[in-house]
């Protein structure tokens, strides 16, 4: 039997004012259809030659949009085990462990998006927690242009030793129902576990959520990234971001 899911549509409207004036004068140009899951996961990434991307592999939420770096990392790491391993008698061996580390990466995206789904109610907390993909995402783009991908192996950094199981004993205590003061000891515990990895200078409560592009928080997070001030100053020049070098600053574009 066919069902009409307009009246979904008119329901959700209600529920946001502002989204309601929006479409007030809008007409639907076809009739409204209804999924009631998106999310999926294959219960295979990887075979006898052959292999799935992780956006084939698995779909968690647009939140962050976490599937673009995800698939840009699997692409890299197909081809680079097609590049060396393509003849090789550890080819299934190399599929076998990409497959791995990919289903990995989909439960630690997933886990991650489900701790920020829980605390859409408390903004400070949710905030805090996407501060972790962030520490993670600037500090891997960072290692990867300094040609140091070995320190950035895997997306949200979930085989690094300390800031992996730091961000997986986060996600899981954000998902629970927490109290005011609980949930301002998770929001110092977040900071503390993006420290070591942090090269934007997030957390910083001066900018109040706000987070420019600064040459100068990259060029003081150097030693995190096992880089000297010189390396981050020629990284920048490389990318097009230093105009001018004066003593002990970078003045940006």
């Amino acid at each position: 039997m066919e069902v009409n899911w307009a009246p979904a549509w008119v329901r959700l409207l209600d529920l946001i004012p502002a989204l309601k004036a929006q479409f007030a004068n809008a007409r639907a140009e076809r009739p409204f259809t209804h999924i009631p899951r998106l999310a999926f996961r294959s219960s295979g990434v990887a075979g006898q030659r052959w292999a799935l991307l992780p956006s084939a592999a698995g779909f968690v939420d647009p939140l962050l949009s976490t599937g673009f770096p995800l698939t840009l990392l699997g692409v890299t790491r197909l081809a680079e085990i097609i590049e060396r391993h393509w003849a090789a008698e550890e080819f299934a061996t190399q599929l076998k462990a990409y497959a791995a580390i990919t289903d990995q990466e989909l439960l630690v995206t997933s886990r991650l998006i489900g701790a920020l789904y829980a605390n859409m109610n408390r903004f400070d907390l949710f905030a805090a927690l996407t501060l972790l993909y962030f520490a993670a995402a600037s500090f891997a783009e960072s290692a990867r242009r300094l040609k140091k991908p070995q320190l950035a192996s895997s997306f949200l950094l979930c085989t690094h030793p300390e800031f992996g199981p730091a961000c997986a004993e986060i996600c899981a205590r954000a998902r629970q129902r927490l109290s005011s003061v609980e949930s301002d000891a998770l929001i110092a515990r977040i900071y503390a576990a993006i420290e070591p990895i942090n090269v934007a200078a997030l957390g910083n409560p001066d900018r109040r959520n706000w987070y420019p592009v600064e040459a100068e928080d990259l060029l003081n997070a150097a030693a995190k990234l096992e880089a000297s001030r010189e390396e981050m100053e020629a990284l920048l020049k490389r990318c097009g971001f230093v105009c001018e070098t004066v003593p002990d600053r970078i003045a940006t574009a």
